[in-house]
């Protein structure tokens, strides 16, 4: 999670100031009953207990937990290509295992990704059912990042979520979740985790994403999926002495945090209604499905940027670290991702804020 810098009095997007570690780790460990066992690569009482926890939420026999996300990726779509001896992949061009992984499921077990429609599927949406069936062939797996962070936090609409797991079941193709940030997904689904997580054959949830862990991910599914998943979890060194401290921070974010995100949704739409009042203001998702939206302003990136910052600090304000170009010139862009702090921000404040952003010198 990022953070915003300290004494601003309105952060919109970010988490706040970062907690000094000792202060973070002395609050778990009070957190902790005297006798709690928490794991010894990876047995123990109490992470078995958090690990069954989580399955059940999502409606699953069993779990696991792992160090990162991109671990889980890994084992997932390798566990599901390597059953049907198939090594091929469905998924977006901009999906996390091949733009923030360094490909690492095609250089460390050889798989590679199908190309949806090639070259006039627009990689600005999600893939729907149709263009899975256009595909024009049978992936070994297939997967879905929900909500989709590259284009904004988009969601399918769920009779297109649905429509993708039917085709996917009728060809014993095996659909994965990366649900890195799936916390954030139910006010606009109207439906439970489990609702959601039944779609898929298994889950990737992350604990640092939106709950704020201090790191950890866990992998769902089936029970001899998961059995499976642990001797992958060893080949890939992914078996720690201990991950004690991970899993206490991930269980406390799930208690204290995971109660607050349908705020934060509700927050981000706000704001995103707000800004898109402005004509020099684009938004994606037009409305936010999530607790995050890209932010697209006319205007020089820098420039803007270093306005915010000044603005910031003579209001107390603060809308974003950083505004980017993009491909078409004159147009800057950021994301806005709602977390605590913004259910504090005075709303009323924003579009002031904004006016003078613009305003020319």
């Amino acid at each position: 999670m990022s953070s915003a810098p300290p004494n601003f009095t309105d952060v919109l997007s970010g988490a706040g100031p970062r907690r000094p570690m000792r202060e973070v780790l002395r609050e778990l460990a009070d957190s902790l009953d005297d006798s709690a066992y928490l794991d010894n690569y990876g047995e123990g009482e109490y992470l078995a207990a958090f690990e069954a926890e989580v399955a059940q939420m999502f409606g699953k026999e069993a779990a696991v937990f792992l160090p990162s996300g991109t671990l889980a990726q890994l084992i997932a779509l390798r566990v599901w290509c390597g059953r049907r001896g198939n090594f091929s992949v469905a998924m977006h061009p901009s999906a996390h295992p091949e733009f923030a992984e360094h490909g690492g499921y095609h250089f460390l077990h050889g798989m590679h990704r199908l190309q949806f429609g090639a070259p006039e599927f627009p990689a600005e949406r999600m893939p729907t059912a149709k263009d899975f069936e256009a595909l024009g062939q049978t992936p070994g797996c297939a997967l879905l990042e929900l909500p989709c962070r590259p284009l904004g936090g988009q969601l399918p609409p769920w009779d297109d979520l649905v429509a993708t797991r039917d085709w996917a079941q009728a060809r014993g193709v095996p659909l994965h979740l990366d649900g890195a940030r799936i916390w954030s997904c139910r006010p606009f689904y109207g439906k439970t985790y489990a609702e959601i997580a039944a779609q898929f054959d298994s889950v990737y949830v992350s604990f640092y994403k939106d709950l704020g862990g201090l790191s950890g991910a866990m992998l769902l599914g089936s029970a001899d999926f998961i059995r499976e998943a642990r001797v992958w979890q060893v080949r890939h060194g992914g078996r720690l002495r201990t991950q004690g401290p991970f899993v206490a921070a991930a269980r406390t974010g799930l208690q204290r945090t995971l109660p607050q995100i349908d705020q934060w949704v509700a927050r981000a739409q706000a704001a995103a209604e707000i800004l898109s009042r402005f004509d020099a203001i684009t938004i994606n998702p037009t409305v936010p499905q999530v607790n995050f939206f890209q932010l697209y302003i006319r205007g020089d990136a820098a420039a803007l940027t270093e306005r915010h910052h000044a603005l910031a600090k003579e209001t107390g304000i603060f809308l974003f670290h950083a505004l980017s170009p993009t491909v078409v010139p004159g147009l800057a862009r950021t994301e806005i991702h709602c977390w605590a702090p913004a259910t504090d921000f005075d709303l009323d404040r924003l579009a002031p804020f904004v006016e003078r952003l613009l305003a020319a010198d």
